[in-house]
């Protein structure tokens, strides 16, 4: 059932009677007549009225007083707290049963969050250390989260990838402060304005406390590893009703332990290895296996003559010696050769460690009859450490390449000097003239990263009633800060003569190695800064009773800086670039909501709200619904409603993101024109071609014809806001006094979706297409030696290799889903006086239809592992509670996910990606389907009242240990984080003790 979120002062005495009993529907009205829902909701407001008017003299009868409450997704307060909107609550006492050592765990047990959220368990690339919840599939940024009922700060990073421009890390929220969570299951942006398209997740913390709690939990999994420890303390004073006050701290710390990948115990291994079994060698996969020519004893790669520059890299000089962890391998290589080689699986991490300190205070004061004020502060401290897959930092045999911000090609390979003390050449002969290539892990410069996050978040509320409205007005203030600090990367302007200095395996000074690696900061930060005021009253008695409007205006300041390290910004560090922003912006806006019981069986309610951004312009979206009861036990619900997510700063303002991309050579139409048969090839008689590339211009080519290229993701001042339409269809039931439960279809339907074209589309719009407006996106090389030249010698003008293609933010496509909700909720009592409660939650998804961009096919990637997609996810809860003791059971349910193969260009969708319908190894590891298996679990729990104020809980989470089915799009070894804990069966344990 519906949660509601009570009032943080006391019922005001002598206040009138509260509105009956009725809830709230909602019916669509087209996009584009945005203007008649607002003259409707005040036109019905004034009909209202007008009918109180003409009834204020009859007699009414005396009504019970219930206090009003405000829900999630609605201004009004009602006495009703089930409304048009499907909304799903998780009480305080949910939370616990869950076991969920977080609060990312713990939305990941709700079935209406699948793919598209971030998972901080291990280095996420854009976005390190950032938890969040993605509604629907439709990713973070269409997931609007709440403290409170209010904005957070997003987080200071510039993740491009789509649905991830705007995160709200959950990382911030103590888990031990919550008192419920309301997870508004529908668009709500005639309520809260941009980001809430799919819907609406609301931590609401505790308000008031009298007395002192402290709580000590732990969890990990039975087989070792997964550890998570949290120890927080509550303690607040005062009695609202008595002292007119109340002010409660409340302090939480946890600490997240690293797992490494070699405990295998939680996963499908055995079914990775069949699928990785070696096509040449026959042999199964074997994570312990050497992988890697890169050891910390270097391999050394011959030049073929004195002072020739070029060199053997195929076959190296025979190692004298492979101490540990090297071992000398003659498979490593293609040829066979002997080689020092490794195993780097000993890097890699199922968890990385963590910590965070977690502050939270409130005072509640009751000044008067009529007014009272909330004082709310938090600070969170973060910190997150993280090992590079490579451990250490590492020197390749191989040419790097790479593009600084400007285009410019930049390269580097370390050249040992003949005359090294490290070079064996030169061990073997004092004469020796010639140099020698190094590949070698550098073992006293670690390869890892650091990043640490402080949020502060000030919330002043003030409440009254004056005049015959219910009044809230306040401020919040809100910034986040992150800090990334990078070791290991290799300096490309300083390393080289540095390395000459450098003794492998022996003893450097910290000077020289801050040169061949210098230490990266980058810094950034996001503010968000509201002031609000909205009211609301009963407007006049309709045949159904009491209606209420809502007013309120908010105006809301955000901001964003985030500064690289200056030689990463520069492209100094070989391989790699930075992300940068900086920008801000102003939003005003007003909203209305009114309720009409128009009949004693059916609520009417009409809600509009207009938006005013200072980049990109102006927002409207209206919601409509409705809830039709013809008798107490049943009722229809629905509601209507547009929606919008406003491009964020990231991708409007000064902002890029600096990655690689390979492309098709061929699609270079200025140096591979198309030929008499329509196909690319070389200019007749032209000189000048890569010689590094075979097939330079040949489109069918199985290889050389590509080439890495810098790919820079630029802001585009010019988009527009991601628009959603959405609707909902759903049933109330109550059959009996101890069952209740309600089914809920929806339908989502997002368009102008923000997103970047690859490299490659980007070249095709320009010379296939003919689309001149990208003429200025792709640059080529200022190296004039790249160019072509015509039969007489004499350069091409504008065949200059493409050195950088500028990938903006554009607005795309669309995607539908559709899908139902299913919630039922049991209560019986026994004679010996136990109590269980058991409830259902089933999602399903029935479509998930994607377009890539506008005029494209729609195609349904639903029921699609790549994408975390599943059709089904359910969960089932039930706890017993007899004097003291309560024992609880939960079962999870993961439905099966297929391995399709579809093409957003053709609209064709394959059943199985032929790459994996070709292999009878693959096919065999997933059990002879082409689909990932389903995965149910049991979790089971005992919690126990020991004494007055003294409580214990114990939780066995995953009782079979039942292992994450086997996927070959995994993260790990088979293992998809996604979707799947990797810990098997784990135990949560916890003791609370309250002083009151």
């Amino acid at each position: 059932m519906v949660g509601v979120s009570p009032d943080a002062r006391p019922p005001k005495p002598g206040a009138k009677p509260p509105i009956p009993s009725k809830n709230r529907w909602r019916v669509f009205v087209q996009q584009q007549r945005h203007h008649l829902i607002a003259l409707a909701v005040f036109s019905l407001a004034a009909s209202v009225q007008a009918q109180s008017s003409a009834t204020a003299s009859a007699p009414v009868a005396s009504t019970e007083k219930l206090e009003r409450i405000e829900v999630t997704g609605s201004s009004i307060k009602r006495v009703d707290k089930e409304t048009a909107s499907p909304v799903q609550i998780l009480s305080a006492e949910d939370i616990a049963r869950s076991g969920a050592s977080s609060v990312a765990d713990l939305m990941r047990l709700l079935p209406a969050v699948t793919g598209g959220g971030q998972v901080d368990s291990t280095s996420t690339s854009f976005s390190e250390g950032v938890a969040t919840v993605s509604m629907r599939g439709l990713g973070s940024a269409s997931t609007l989260t709440l403290i409170n009922g209010r904005r957070m700060a997003a987080t200071a990073t510039a993740n491009p990838n789509a649905g991830q421009s705007t995160l709200y890390n959950l990382n911030n929220i103590p888990l031990a402060a919550i008192e419920r969570v309301e997870v508004l299951k529908d668009g709500a942006s005639a309520v809260y304005g941009s980001d809430a398209i799919a819907g609406v997740v609301n931590f609401i913390l505790k308000k008031e406390y009298q007395g002192l709690e402290g709580k000590l939990s732990t969890s990990g999994a039975t087989s070792g590893g997964f550890t998570s420890s949290t120890a927080s303390l509550f303690g607040g004073f005062g009695d609202l009703v008595q002292q007119r006050f109340n002010v409660m701290v409340g302090l939480d710390l946890s600490r997240r332990g690293e797992t490494p990948v070699s405990r295998l115990d939680g996963i499908s291994y055995e079914e990775w290895q069949l699928a990785s079994t070696s096509a040449t060698t026959g042999l199964p996969g074997d994570i312990y296996r050497p992988d890697s020519a890169i050891t910390f004893a270097p391999n050394f790669w011959r030049e073929t003559g004195v002072g020739t520059g070029a060199y053997n890299t195929t076959t190296p000089l025979v190692p004298k010696s492979c101490p540990a962890p090297s071992q000398l391998s003659t498979t490593i290589l293609a040829n066979g050769a002997p080689a020092c080689a490794m195993d780097t699986s000993i890097y890699e991490r199922f968890t990385d460690p963590s910590k965070s300190a977690k502050l939270f205070a409130r005072g509640n004061f009751w000044i008067s009859e009529d007014l009272s004020a909330s004082v709310e502060a938090a600070f969170s401290r973060i910190e997150n450490s993280y090992v590079s897959s490579s451990g250490f930092a590492t020197l390749g045999s191989g040419l790097s390449e790479w593009f600084d911000p400007k285009g410019n090609r930049r390269t580097f390979r370390h050249v040992m000097a003949a005359n090294h003390p490290d070079n064996p050449l030169f061990q073997a002969d004092p004469n020796n003239k010639l140099r020698v290539l190094t590949s070698a892990r550098l073992g006293d410069i670690p390869r890892d990263s650091r990043v640490n996050q402080d949020d502060v978040r000030l919330v002043l509320d003030l409440s009254g009633s004056h005049f015959g409205w219910d009044w809230n007005g306040g401020g919040l203030y809100n910034k986040s800060k992150r800090e990334e600090v990078e070791t290991g990367m290799i300096h490309s302007l300083k390393a080289q003569a540095a390395l000459d200095k450098y003794r492998f395996g022996g003893q450097n000074s910290p000077e020289l190695l801050a040169q061949i690696s210098p230490t990266s900061t980058n810094t950034g930060e996001t503010k968000v800064s509201i002031l609000n005021f909205k009211g609301s009253r009963e407007i006049g008695r309709l045949a159904g009773g009491m209606a209420g409007l809502a007013l309120g205006l908010e105006h809301r300041r955000e901001s964003i800086s985030m500064i690289p390290d200056a030689d990463l910004d520069a492209g100094n560090f070989v391989g790699r670039g930075g992300s940068k922003a900086n920008g801000s912006r102003q939003v005003s806006s007003a909203f209305a909501e009114v309720v009409a019981p128009v009949l004693q069986s059916l609520s009417l309610e009409a809600a509009v709200r207009v938006d005013k951004y200072s980049d990109f312009g102006n927002s409207t979206t209206p919601k409509l619904g409705f809830k039709w009861t013809p008798m107490k036990t049943f009722a229809v619900r629905g509601t209507a409603a547009s929606g919008f997510r406003a491009p964020s700063l990231s991708q409007m303002s000064e902002s890029s993101v600096t990655s690689f991309q390979s492309i098709g050579t061929w699609r270079d139409a200025l140096r591979c024109p198309l030929g008499t048969d329509g196909l690319p090839a070389k200019i007749p008689g032209a000189t000048g071609y890569d010689s590094q590339l075979a097939n330079e211009c040949n489109r069918n080519a199985s290889s050389g014809n590509s080439r890495t290229i810098a790919a820079f993701i630029v802001a585009n001042p010019a988009l527009r806001p991601e628009t959603s339409r959405s609707y909902t269809l759903g049933l109330v039931f109550a059959p009996f006094d101890s069952l209740n439960g309600t089914f809920d279809v929806y339908q989502i339907t997002r368009k102008n979706e923000v997103d970047r074209l690859s490299s490659s589309d980007v070249l095709q719009r320009l010379y296939e297409n003919g689309d001149l407006s990208y003429a200025n996106d792709v640059i080529r090389s200022a190296d004039s030696t790249t160019a072509l030249k015509d039969a007489q010698g004499k350069v091409i003008p504008g065949t200059e290799r493409i050195a950088l293609v500028k990938r903006k933010y554009l607005n795309l496509g669309q995607t539908q889903v559709r899908g139902a909700d299913l919630e039922l909720t049991h209560r019986a009592t026994f004679e010996n006086g136990g109590r269980l409660n058991s409830s259902l939650f089933l999602g399903y998804v029935h479509s998930y239809r994607f377009q890539r961009d506008k005029g494209l096919p729609m195609v349904d990637i639903n029921d699609s592992m790549a994408d975390d997609l599943p059709k089904y996810k359910a969960r089932v809860n039930a706890s017993y509670k007899l004097d003291k003791v309560t024992v609880t059971a939960a079962v999870n349910y993961l439905h099966s996910m297929g391995l399709p193969r579809y093409n957003t260009l053709t609209g064709v969708r394959d059943t199985c990606n032929p790459s994996y319908a070709a292999s009878a190894n693959q096919m065999a590891a997933l059990g002879g389907d082409c689909r990932v298996a389903s995965l149910t679990t049991l979790d089971l729990g005992m919690g126990v009242q020991l004494t007055k104020g003294l409580n214990v809980r114990a939780t066995v989470l995953n009782v079979f240990d039942k292992k994450a089915p086997y996927s070959p799009t995994f993260d790990l070894y088979g293992w998809d984080k996604g979707q799947h804990s990797a810990a098997g069966q784990s135990l949560s344990l916890s003791a609370s003790y309250s002083f009151k």
